[in-house]
């Protein structure tokens, strides 16, 4: 694992947030994930627009354009793995302005491919997601589901937002197929405004829609999207067996990954 710290146009090794960072006591940041494969950094431009867009809605700055090219450089050097970028609030009290300190933290993984359908299970745990489908640095709830799912003897966990809607997966989009049409829930329902996410929707003519735990037990098929898996397939889901349709996988490795 490598880390820099980005800031006024330079990028120094070795970056770490510091124990006064709003952003370490209180999770007040934002982050993205960019996913590095062939020395090429996937969705990189709509990584950072979002992340521009997270820090401006707490009226912090953040400059997409300058940390591209950053991100265009360091990715030449790197193996395939995940860039992550955090933008901290910075050191201050609760309410001062947020400082959008710059972090980027690169972990070197096989991405988007090779992986096995997943078993997933389904959180009993009411799940507050942050407001415009954001990814802040307040992960709790998503790091809990996640282990319950794994002490359960799965992979992943669904999570229901407190009006008894499906918000999304523990670290991942989701996807229902129901009735034969493919849907996803809303950003406003706690799903996260991915890239994947995105991609999927305008690739293969998905849509959004309110969706809850009839439709998880009704549903023919599942899968989840983020940059470190991509597209996955769910071969159970609740202790059900599901038809795993591997199109859009296929699909991704071809047009995404280049394989």
């Amino acid at each position: 694992m490598r880390t820099w710290r980005f800031d006024a146009g330079r990028l120094t090794p070795g970056g770490a947030i510091l124990p006064v960072d709003r952003g370490f006591r209180y999770g007040m940041s934002f982050f993205e994930t960019i996913a590095i494969r062939r020395a090429r950094p996937l969705f990189a431009a709509g990584h950072l627009d979002r992340l521009a867009r997270a820090v401006g809605s707490v009226g912090g700055r953040f400059d997409a354009v300058e940390l591209a090219s950053v991100v265009e450089v360091l990715s030449r050097d790197l193996a395939d793995g995940l860039l992550r970028i955090y933008v901290t609030a910075g050191a201050g009290a609760i309410g001062d302005r947020f400082l959008g300190d710059v972090i980027l933290i690169f972990e070197s993984m096989e991405v988007g491919a090779g992986f096995s359908p997943l078993r997933m299970a389904v959180s009993g745990l009411p799940y507050v997601p942050r407001p415009g489908g954001w990814k802040s640095g307040n992960y709790w709830q998503n790091a809990d589901a996640l282990v319950a799912a794994r002490r359960a003897g799965c992979d992943e966990a669904l999570l229901f937002n407190p009006a008894g809607g499906l918000a999304s997966a523990a670290t991942a989009n989701v996807f229902l197929k129901v009735e034969g049409r493919w849907v996803t829930p809303a950003v406003g329902a706690g799903a996260r405004d991915g890239v994947v996410r995105e991609w999927v929707m305008e690739r293969f003519g998905c849509g959004e829609g309110e969706l809850g735990y009839e439709d998880v037990t009704r549903c023919s098929s599942c899968c989840v999207t983020s940059s470190r898996v991509g597209i996955r397939s769910v071969a159970e889901l609740d202790g059900r067996r599901l038809v795993i349709d591997g199109e859009w996988e296929a699909v991704y490795r071809g047009e995404v990954l280049g394989d």
